[in-house]
């Protein structure tokens, strides 16, 4: 099978595990096959334990995609990796709910719950659901005609 034209792109997604990247391609691409890996890079190379992963979508049927095949994966590579990363992997199954996979919008509000006081928010604050954000921007924009 001939090599993707992008091949370059996605090895640069699992290999600069230093800094922090955007990756943004269409529908069916392999976006999420490219994020798991850069993901497993990150915890077996020791670079970011599992609790301090973050990974952000833009939906939630993407985040919940993207978790359940991270921890699938995960699981895989902890039965067939060599024993010196084999605990790495298990202690990361252990803590898999600590890790953020979500939309933007939640880790926003995670983020704004954390640090509320700075942030210059109400603690008791709330996330809109479907439905309310569509009554107020009809009442916005009714004020606004």
């Amino acid at each position: 099978m001939p090599e993707p034209p992008d091949s370059a792109q996605r090895e640069h997604i699992e290999r600069a595990l230093d800094r922090c990247l955007l990756v943004e391609a269409s529908a069916g691409t392999g976006k999420t096959h490219a994020m798991v890996r850069r993901m497993l890079a990150l915890v077996r190379s020791g670079t970011c334990p599992v609790e301090r992963l973050a990974a952000v979508t833009f939906t939630r049927k993407a985040a919940a995609e993207l978790r359940d095949r991270f921890q699938l994966e995960l699981q895989a590579q902890a039965r067939s990796a060599p024993e010196a990363e084999r605990s790495t992997l298990r202690e990361s199954l252990d803590n898999l709910d600590l890790c953020f996979v979500g939309t933007i919008h939640s880790f926003c509000a995670k983020l704004l719950r954390e640090r509320p006081v700075e942030a210059q928010v109400d603690v008791g604050f709330r996330e809109l659901d479907e439905q309310e954000d569509l009554v107020l921007r009809d009442e916005a924009w009714r004020a606004y005609v």
